[in-house]
C-alpha cells in the first residue's frame, strides 16, 4: 500500500520535486548541531544570568533589612479562645521566636540581624 502511494506521489508531483528532507543522515547532524547550540546558550548565557541576578538580589535584600517593629499588646490582634493541640498551646505550628511574638510576652529572642 505505501509503495502504491509513493508510486501516485511521484506521478503527480513537478519533475524535480523533493519528497523527503534528505534523509536520516542529515538529520542527525543538523539536531547535533541544535544541541550543541542550546548547550552553549544555557552555559554561557542562561547561567551567568541566574548568578548575577542571584547576586544583585542577595545585596538588595541585605541592604534594607529592618529589625521587626515593637511589640505592642493590642486587644484585637492575636485573639486565641483555645489554644492550640501541640506544645504548650501558645506558639503556633510555624513559630518562629525571632519574628513572631507571644500574646502577652512579645518577642521570645533578639533578632540576629
Amino acid at each position: 500500500m505505501a509503495s502504491a502511494l509513493k508510486k501516485v506521489a511521484l506521478q503527480l508531483a513537478p519533475a524535480g520535486t523533493r519528497l523527503s528532507s534528505g534523509g536520516a543522515g542529515t538529520a542527525g547532524k543538523h539536531a547535533l548541531a541544535h544541541a550543541k547550540m542550546w548547550e552553549r546558550i544555557c552555559l554561557f548565557g542562561v547561567l551567568p544570568g541566574l548568578v548575577v541576578a542571584s547576586v544583585i538580589t542577595f545585596q538588595h535584600e541585605a541592604a534594607h533589612h529592618e529589625p521587626p517593629p515593637e511589640y505592642k499588646e493590642y486587644e484585637h490582634m492575636r485573639i486565641r479562645k483555645k489554644n492550640f493541640p501541640w506544645g504548650d498551646g501558645k506558639k503556633s505550628f510555624f513559630h518562629n521566636p525571632e519574628t513572631n511574638p507571644l500574646p502577652g510576652v512579645g518577642y521570645e529572642v533578639e533578632p540576629k540581624h
